[in-house]
């Protein structure tokens, strides 16, 4: 059991962590590869940089030439597994300070660190306080997550006739509301931090 756990401990640390964490530290906010998959280019991403990295790791290792104590190279286990943990958790510092991991503010909120601003949203206004700025985030996700929901259900009413038609175009409705309240909200949200 325990060699089972060393070889996925192993593919873990060669084909995802470093790779992982070095995304992150470049593409701290969420969405910020694309507003649907962001997730799927990540973990693509961290694979392929992973092997690169290990790459990288294995050519630096071996430029180290042979040990005189051992005369071995440097080209095993133990300092492939130090190189690659070390890079990680600098690729971890890296991606926590530019606000890659907004979950580690519930462990505590002196962890919480925000992404850099989206240069595409310039008419957004610079929220520093983290209450009003975690609010400001959730209702952006909710507007564009209603906004995908409408983009569906118009789709369904085109396609769709009698009832079921009437059923789609009733929650179309309803969700252009939702839309529409969740709007006010962040512009009251938005007036109030320029205002305040």
């Amino acid at each position: 059991m325990l060699h089972l756990f060393q070889i996925i401990a192993a593919l873990f640390l060669l084909y995802f962590l470093p790779g992982f964490m070095f995304v992150q530290a470049m593409f701290p906010r969420k969405g910020e590869l694309d507003q649907d998959f962001d997730w799927l280019y990540r973990i693509g991403l961290a694979i392929g940089l992973s092997i690169v990295l290990t790459i990288f790791v294995g050519f630096g290792l071996n430029s180290l030439g042979v040990s005189e104590e051992t005369g071995l190279g440097y080209v095993s286990a133990g300092p492939i597994v130090a190189a690659l943990l070390i890079l990680s958790l600098i690729f971890f510092a890296v991606a926590w300070f530019r606000g890659g991991f907004p979950i580690l503010g519930k462990l505590h909120p002196t962890l919480l660190r925000f992404p850099p601003r989206d240069p595409r949203s310039a008419d957004v206004p610079i929220i520093r306080d983290k209450d009003k700025r975690i609010q400001h985030e959730k209702l952006v996700r909710q507007r564009f997550m209603l906004i995908k929901e409408i983009d569906n259900t118009e789709k369904l009413v085109e396609t769709h006739s009698g009832k079921q038609r009437q059923y789609y175009e009733q929650r179309r409705e309803k969700l252009l509301g939702e839309l529409d309240e969740t709007e006010t909200k962040i512009k009251v949200l938005e007036n109030e931090v320029r205002n305040g």
